[in-house]
């Protein structure tokens, strides 16, 4: 009796490009550089088809060309100091906390990213129950520890990682590799630019750990006071469809064409007056 032996090889699907340089961009952020070779073997292409990739991504400017592979160009908009902004339009930010505050009191898991007016939201938490708190905000984690001494049943969890002193969060593949081990039922993310196609920041490292944070939740909200709309940033850490309900205020009118996008995706969005 002959016996035959039949081996097969399964292969993955490959990758199209558009996820491919995804793949790519996110992981030159998170580890600061891509060897060629490596990336290629992980996503099992060749390394002409990486290169390609590769070029792309730096006509772009989002990736610089080393020898053997790629580092990314990292990129900040300017933007007012942290204390500047802290005080700017301050009473209309207390107003979209105290309003979105109110719409997390019945959730367990919450993230909040960094930002001013994300900040204001912390004051008004404390009216729910056994609500546990992500973030990588210092400013955050600070204000809701202290008020954590009378009321337990606010918790939060500071996310350890690169330290940006002058904006207060943390960042880097270390915070990535956290948020990644959690699933919130809400994250409240903010933005420096807010047009038809969605969410900008002024920075990638910023950026990034929302976008996190965003695949990492159930829902999302964005908060952002109505200076915000029709501006642009230099980094789109939110495009539209990945947003669920946006809170903001009625001191600027949203133009037309954002409220035509947020419609047609099918977006809640609250104006507080």
């Amino acid at each position: 009796m002959l016996l035959y032996t039949i081996s097969f090889c399964i292969r993955r699907a490959p990758m199209l490009s558009d996820a491919r340089q995804k793949f790519i961009k996110e992981k030159a952020f998170l580890n600061g550089e891509i060897i060629i070779s490596d990336v290629a073997h992980e996503l099992d292409v060749s390394t002409e088809t990486i290169r390609r990739d590769i070029n792309i991504l730096a006509g772009m400017g989002v990736l610089e060309k080393v020898h053997g592979g790629a580092v990314p160009v990292r990129v900040n908009s300017h933007e007012n100091k942290y204390s500047e902004r802290k005080a700017t339009n301050e009473p209309i930010k207390r107003k979209l906390g105290a309003f979105v505050g109110k719409q997390l009191k019945n959730c367990n898991t919450i993230f909040l990213s960094a930002g001013t007016t994300v900040e204001s939201i912390t004051a008004f938490l404390n009216s729910g129950e056994n609500i546990a708190v992500i973030t990588n905000s210092l400013p955050i984690a600070e204000t809701i520890g202290n008020a954590s001494f009378d009321n337990k049943r606010t918790s939060v969890l500071l996310i350890g990682g690169k330290f940006n002193a002058e904006e207060h969060y943390t960042y880097g593949s270390e915070v990535v590799s956290t948020i990644r081990k959690y699933h919130a039922d809400v994250v409240v993310i903010s933005a420096v630019g807010v047009d038809e196609q969605g969410a900008m920041c002024a920075s990638s490292d910023e950026g990034i750990i929302m976008s996190e944070m965003i695949n990492s939740s159930a829902k999302v909200i964005l908060l952002a006071d109505s200076s915000k709309f029709g501006k642009k940033a230099v980094f789109r850490h939110c495009p539209m469809d990945k947003i669920d309900y946006i809170v903001t205020d009625n001191s600027n009118p949203v133009p037309e064409k954002i409220l035509k996008a947020i419609k047609k995706k099918n977006i809640t969005i609250d104006i507080v007056k």
